[in-house]
């Protein structure tokens, strides 16, 4: 059974149990969703944090999950859901689409991640896991093409830095790269629906290479973040330790949907234009409405190597990768297509 709440009852916050108690925010986002599956059966307690409470529904029944509903804005709220808490694990925040303005994710990646932060200090929790976003790197002092999301991760990230070197709680930093599994979105996701409706030319032959990490995977960086001592005070870089070709892909999401891969390939040059018109032409203008646009760092980031390392996490916490993109590629296709 869960419980839906905007306060903690005393009696729940001051019992005596041996189990961790955890609050989750944005339990019911892509990665939070896998992430509460495995906490099932686990020795934890969970809370949840959901700005919308009519999502509870997609939470696994078996969770037993208590369900405080509110905005990270609300400092009263965050403070009264971070009771009786021994860890935070902090996945709620806006991500980079299109359509949203500077102003609205630095109110909720950056100043509802400060509330958060307040709170759980207040309340005495031991340690907050926040995941931020391999895209925060970029916004390093050093750092080049850094977007507005970027930007208010690291700022986040750089709030948690301070109140850990204070001795204030205990910190863990993640940094995903583009996470896949069933029910992802993003541009795999759109890449994959538009080929299986045949509204999306093929690529051009792009050698370029990037780095991800699957939903499991990331639910176990997250445990251990949760779990290891050794992680306090680090962040941590998270993919599955592969190298992915945009062109294979490509290749195999055309053969996971039983079609063949055209022999004629779009030129990098009609790429690049449509990238000036920002999807005016009408092939790439469906690809604008799935994934923000075919924009000028749209193509710098299809024609260049985006990798991470995973070295560290693996080093120091034991991460162990359990799969790649092209094993899970039929079932992330069977879920988008629906077949």
């Amino acid at each position: 059974m869960t419980s839906t709440d905007s306060t903690i009852p005393a009696d729940t916050a001051s019992s005596t149990t041996n189990k961790t108690r955890i609050l989750v925010t944005g339990a019911t986002g892509f990665i939070g969703l896998v992430y509460c599956q495995h906490l099932i059966d686990k020795n934890v307690q969970v809370r949840v944090l959901l700005r919308d409470g009519s999502k509870a529904a997609s939470l696994p029944a078996n969770l037993n999950a208590q369900e405080i509903i509110g905005d990270l804005s609300d400092s009263e709220l965050m403070r009264s859901a971070c009771q009786g808490i021994d860890t935070v694990v902090h996945l709620a925040g806006i991500a980079h689409v299109a359509g949203i303005s500077e102003k609205q994710l630095w109110e909720t990646n950056t100043a509802g991640t400060r509330n958060l932060l307040d709170a759980a200090i207040d309340a005495k929790v031991r340690r907050l896991v926040f995941v931020s976003s391999s895209l925060a790197q970029a916004a390093e002092p050093g750092g080049v093409d850094a977007t507005s999301y970027g930007k208010s991760k690291w700022a986040a990230e750089k709030e948690l830095h301070q109140a850990q070197d204070k001795g204030q709680i205990e910190t863990v930093i993640l940094r995903p790269v583009n996470v896949y599994g069933a029910g992802m979105k993003g541009n795999i996701s759109g890449m994959i629906s538009m080929l299986d409706s045949g509204r999306l030319p093929p690529l051009p032959a792009l050698t370029s290479r990037i780095s991800l990490v699957s939903a499991d995977d990331m639910a176990q960086a997250l445990r251990l973040a949760t779990n290891v001592e050794q992680a306090v005070g680090k962040t941590y870089a998270i993919t599955d330790g592969e190298m992915y070709v945009i062109t294979d892909i490509e290749k195999a999401i055309y053969q996971t949907l039983g079609k063949r891969l055209p022999s004629w390939r779009t030129p990098h040059m009609i790429l690049y234009a449509a990238s000036l018109v920002a999807g005016l032409m009408s092939p790439f203008r469906k690809i604008a409405r799935k994934g923000g646009g075919i924009t000028g760092r749209t193509y710098r980031n299809l024609v260049s190597d985006n990798l991470f390392s995973n070295a560290e996490i693996s080093a120091e916490l034991g991460f162990k990768p359990t799969t790649t993109l092209y094993r899970d590629l039929p079932e992330i296709v069977r879920v988008i297509t629906r077949r």
